[in-house]
């Protein structure tokens, strides 16, 4: 046999361990239940609103275009689809998790 026929199935399987890795656990997401805040700050949107829950982030002031995307930062769940506008946010919520090793 060709070296190349040998290494089609080593490949194949060294692909699937590599993709397993992407299959992480997905939130059960919450279609039904909206979520709104008010602040942009993890610990706002922790007191109100459950992981996998849709969340809508409406500031009481505008004016700092900055906000919305702070919110999505520290708040959505980047895996899925983020409605991001000057004037709010809309997304599938996820909560910051510590780093386990301390790096910054």
């Amino acid at each position: 046999m060709s070296p190349q026929k040998n290494t089609f199935p080593i490949l194949c399987l060294y692909s699937g361990l590599l993709l397993s890795g992407c299959n992480q656990s997905q939130p059960e997401i919450n279609q039904h239940d909206i979520c709104e805040v008010k602040g942009w700050q993890k610990d706002v949107t922790a007191a109100e609103c459950k992981p996998g829950q849709k969340v809508v982030f409406l500031p009481d002031r505008w004016g700092n275009e900055q906000l919305p995307i702070l919110f999505a930062a520290v708040n959505c769940d980047h895996r899925f689809s983020i409605a991001l506008t000057n004037g709010g946010v809309s997304c599938i919520y996820t909560p910051l998790t510590p780093d386990p090793a301390g790096k910054k």
